[in-house]
Parts: structure tokens; C-alpha cells; sequence
């Protein structure tokens, strides 16, 4: 129904602002339009026209499309006409609508009709109806455009990356989002949690972010965020002149949330499983905020803190075996030019698949 819908206001647009336009001079005929017909400037319909005027993102909204050229009347506060428009584009469109004087009106031809491909007849008698069509056709994109943000936002998780690229404190960091909208929001390893609440101011999408603690992390998300959705694995935050780009991720390998890797048992019920450690060096350098690392450079796994710090009994980077269910193992990074070493835990688990 929605698509037919959408296809309906399509079609009455070829003679939405058609009209047999009257001399100027003539202060009893206004051409063919009727009078308690007039949209004034100041009204909501005129508004919802301005806003159609400007959209070309085909996404926004596109129900009503004008087809250029065609003539417009502006009427005065007494109901006289005092100019006529041949409005050629959206641009142009846009321009009259915007210079049309405080309290002065714009006039629409009626009844818009049209027979649909199921051959019922569409029809459209007043100015009421029209401003119903136009809020029904919003209606139906607001629920699309809910229903499939709802849907991206609780598949798989999203990576924040800046805007602004001079900024990095949450570059990938990690938003997985379930299904009665609370989330897990890791950054550099910390896991911080909260609410989010999807809606529409008019025909715009926004998401309200609230974090359960107090903080600079916080600080910086507990805002209303205007919503655009870019692509079914991208959409975009704005708050102000803040803006952060959020892209779907579905396969765990390619983020990272925590210094948490999780590999099958090998044979059920063993609570052994094979780690790969050179597969965790990207989310360990990640998380940790390091530099990539040269051929000056080291990383080695070991099962003790001693071990790590004495750089002794170093661990098969390609095939370990834990010794317990849940174990935690030492990880030494030696930057050789700067002749700084870092150590930092992780943890790995065995679980049953």
C-alpha cells in the first residue's frame, strides 16, 4: 500500500500549480482558483510545499515531484493578485516561495485527480485534502525510514569513525545495539553502557543517546543526533558541528570490542581450544591506541607478567593451547627507535561451540 501510495502523489503533481491565470489588474477573478483555496505564507501547508521545493535527496521527500514550467499566482492579504511566477526549477521554486511577502498567499487549482493503474479514481478537492495527502505520504516514509533504521540498528554492531578527521578519540570505537534499544559501547577497550530512542521531529530522523554513567564519554554522546541514512551500512550523527560516521560491521574478526578472544574447544567439554596470537595484534595495537608496528619493532605472548618483563619463555604466536578454561596472558611490545616497551593483559577463553 505504501508504494502505491507513493506512486499516487506522484502522479497529481503534473497539475498541482497549473493554473488559468486572470489579468492582475482584475480584482474580482483570480483565474479558476477558489478563494478558501489560498495557502498563506504563514501556514503549515505552505511549509510543507517550501520543504518539498528544496529536497533533492531523492531519500527525504520525494512523494510530490514538480514538473517545470508552470505558472503560479501570489495574492495579497485582501485576496488580489499581485504577481505571477513562471517557476522553471526546484531552485527557482525555492527562491518565490521564500521572497513570497509576510501574510500573502499562493493559490492551487482543484480537484487534482487521477485514475490509478487499478483503475480507482484519486482525487483531491481542497487545500485540507492536499495538506492530508502530503502528511499521509510523510507518514508512510517515516515508517519506512523507522523500520529500516530499527533494522540496521539492531544487526550486527557499528563502528564510529570522526568526521572531522583531526579528531580520534573514537575512532572505532564499537555500538552494538539489541533489540530494546539499550547498547554496549566499547571504546579503547572500556565497555560503557546506555539507552538510545529513535524518532522524527517532522520529517527528520534523530537518535537520543543517553550513557547510565557520568563522564567524558557522556559528555560527548548525551545528545539529540539528527539521523541521515546513508546506505543500508552507513548512516551519520550530527549534533551541532559535531557529526560521527557509523558503518555496519556483521563479522567479529574484522573489530574489536575488548582485549577478550574467544576461540571453539577442539573436543567438547575439553576447555581447551588453539589460539593464534598474530591474528590479535591489530585489536590489541587498536585498543591500546599504538603505533603500527616496523621491522624496529616487537610483540611476543607470555603466560606470567615475570616472564613478560624478564622477555623469557616467549609463546608460539601461531598455535597455543590454553592451560585453563579462562586464562590470561602478557603481551610486550618493544618499540625499538624510541626504546619504550608496553605490557598489557589479555584475556583468552575457551568455549564450547
Amino acid at each position: 500500500m505504501k508504494k502505491q501510495f507513493l506512486k499516487i502523489l506522484m502522479l497529481i503533481c503534473v497539475g498541482l500549480f497549473a493554473f488559468s491565470c486572470s489579468d492582475l489588474d482584475d480584482n474580482e477573478e483570480v483565474g479558476t482558483v477558489a478563494l478558501e483555496n489560498v495557502i498563506q505564507k504563514e501556514s503549515e501547508l505552505f511549509s510543507l510545499i517550501e520543504r518539498v521545493a528544496e529536497t533533492e535527496d531523492e531519500h527525504e521527500i520525494t512523494c510530490i515531484k514538480f514538473l517545470y514550467s508552470f505558472t503560479m499566482l501570489e495574492f495579497d492579504t485582501d485576496l488580489m493578485v499581485v504577481n505571477e511566477y513562471v517557476v522553471s526549477s526546484d531552485a527557482n521554486f525555492t527562491f518565490i516561495l521564500e521572497n513570497i511577502s509576510d501574510g500573502n498567499s499562493i493559490g492551487i487549482n482543484f480537484p487534482i485527480q487521477s485514475i490509478l493503474e487499478s483503475g480507482e479514481e484519486f482525487l483531491i478537492q481542497n487545500k485540507d485534502e492536499l495538506k492530508q495527502a502530503i502528511d499521509d505520504c510523510i507518514a508512510a516514509q517515516q515508517d519506512q525510514i523507522a523500520g529500516q533504521c530499527s533494522q540496521l540498528l539492531q544487526e550486527c554492531v557499528w563502528i564510529v569513525s570522526h568526521d572531522d578527521e583531526d579528531e580520534d578519540m573514537y575512532g572505532n570505537a564499537v555500538f552494538d545495539v539489541a533489540d530494546d534499544g539499550t547498547f554496549q559501547f566499547y571504546n579503547n577497550g572500556e565497555l560503557h553502557v546506555g539507552t538510545w530512542i529513535v524518532y522524527f521531529i517532522e520529517d527528520e530522523l534523530h537518535t537520543n543517546i543517553t550513557f547510565e554513567e557520568q563522564g567524558m564519554t557522556a559528555d560527548d554522546w548525551n545528545f539529540d543526533w539528527k539521523t541521515e541514512i546513508l546506505s543500508d551500512e552507513m548512516m551519520r550523527f550530527t549534533n551541532q558541528d559535531v557529526s560521527f560516521t557509523l558503518t555496519k560491521e556483521c563479522e567479529e574478526e574484522n573489530y574489536c570490542a575488548q582485549l577478550i578472544f574467544s576461540e571453539c574447544e577442539g573436543i567438547d567439554g575439553s576447555e581447551i581450544s588453539e589460539f593464534i596470537f598474530e591474528n590479535y595484534i591489530p585489536c590489541i595495537l587498536q585498543i591500546e591506541d599504538l603505533e603500527a608496528l616496523t621491522d624496529e619493532d616487537s610483540i611476543a605472548f607470555y603466560e606470567t607478567q615475570l616472564d613478560a618483563d624478564a622477555e623469557t619463555n616467549p609463546l608460539s604466536q601461531t598455535s597455543y593451547q590454553n592451560t585453563s578454561q579462562e586464562q590470561t596472558i602478557y603481551v610486550r611490545v618493544n618499540y625499538g627507535v624510541a626504546n619504550e616497551f608496553f605490557i598489557i593483559p589479555i584475556t583468552i577463553i575457551s568455549t564450547t561451540c
